[in-house]
């Protein structure tokens, strides 16, 4: 991005604030170093160009504020959909070499839910055939 381009990938209304890319790389910049890190110009990338995007899903999508529906199924759960994600990402970027940034952006979150439900293998669905039918 050069120094004039404007930096708002999946901007959805018209009255959004914008960041120019160098203020980005500075707001980049400073968390980071709040974060206890010595931030790289690699790093630095990575933060605007693939986790701001993936919080962006987060913050955007109309799920419950109050509830992680993800968390339910527990951390297995959670596997599977990681798996159908990275398998949904290998079929359109190595079989179809067809580019679809929102499938990786998925994934890496999916990634984020597997490790924040480390501790709760089955969630709130319970162990499977753990309810005796009779």
């Amino acid at each position: 991005m050069g120094e004039e381009s404007v930096w708002y990938p999946n901007r959805q209304k018209e009255d959004e604030p914008v960041l120019t890319e160098p203020a980005l790389r500075r707001e980049s910049e400073s968390f980071l170093k709040m974060c206890g890190l010595d931030p790289t110009t690699d790093a630095v990338d990575q933060m605007i160009e693939v986790f701001i995007p993936c919080l962006r899903i987060m913050c955007e999508r109309p799920w419950s504020k109050k509830v992680s529906t993800w968390r339910n199924g527990g951390r297995l759960s959670v596997l599977g959909d990681l798996r159908k994600k990275f398998e949904r990402v290998w079929y359109r970027y190595w079989l179809c070499n067809r580019p679809h940034p929102d499938s990786i952006f998925d994934l890496i979150n999916y990634a984020g839910f597997v490790l924040r439900s480390a501790d709760d293998r089955w969630g709130s669905w319970g162990e499977p055939g753990s309810v005796d039918p009779d």
